[in-house]
């Protein structure tokens, strides 16, 4: 009918007659509508898993039933803003969680299902969170992106320690062949090392003859 609290009052419905209008009074009351309990959706599809990437996730609260219906949002009992969305996001996410919405007007309120979150990795971009709402929607997790991103991590650490050794490899090699490349007087130091051997060697030979005899 189109009616509004203001409508409310007294009315009079007459019928004309010449001389002896027919007149009834009619009072009107109108009262609010009390709330039905709030229905909560995602404005973008859990199917595809966003938060397991860091992204946000919007979710609108609204009653199917009520009159002058305000919203307010909580997360594990504290207020956090009187609006009918939550955008829940890396930031607000810090560790596990419990967020619900509350509908009232002048004559009724009602609380809404909880939605469950599950923080798998904290950061302030790039997180790594599950969220759990009402039956009606679908039940994900994100363990396999984050044991790609444990086994990235894994695979980094490995390929560093490798690229490290071949280092210190090839910084060992280069070092060897730069001394027995070096030069002494236009003659490569190993010869003369060579030399001074071979003549040690054959002076103790002499000298272990001489003895014997």
């Amino acid at each position: 009918m189109g009616l509004h609290l203001e409508d409310t009052g007294v009315y009079w419905v007459g019928i004309d007659k010449i001389n002896a209008d027919i007149m009834t009074q009619v009072k009107v009351v109108v009262t609010e509508v009390p709330v039905s309990k709030p229905r909560l959706w995602p404005l973008n599809s859990l199917a595809d898993r966003p938060t397991c990437w860091g992204q946000p996730v919007t979710v609108r609260c609204q009653c199917t039933e009520g009159t002058a219906v305000h919203y307010s949002w909580y997360q594990e009992g504290d207020l956090l803003h009187h609006l009918s969305d939550l955008q829940i996001h890396c930031g607000i996410v810090l560790q596990d969680s419990h967020f619900y919405c509350v509908g009232m007007n002048d004559v009724s309120q009602q609380e809404s299902d909880i939605i469950s979150v599950q923080v798998l990795k904290s950061a302030d971009n790039s997180c790594i969170y599950v969220i759990r709402m009402p039956a009606d929607q679908p039940i994900y997790d994100c363990m396999d992106r984050f044991s790609t991103t444990g086994a990235t991590t894994s695979c980094s650490t490995v390929e560093t320690t490798s690229s490290t050794i071949t280092k210190l490899h090839q910084t060992n090699q280069t070092d060897l062949d730069s001394f027995f490349s070096r030069t002494w007087t236009g003659v490569p130091f190993w010869y003369r090392l060579l030399r001074w051997g071979l003549l040690l060697f054959l002076l103790i030979f002499l000298w272990t003859v001489i003895k014997c005899t």
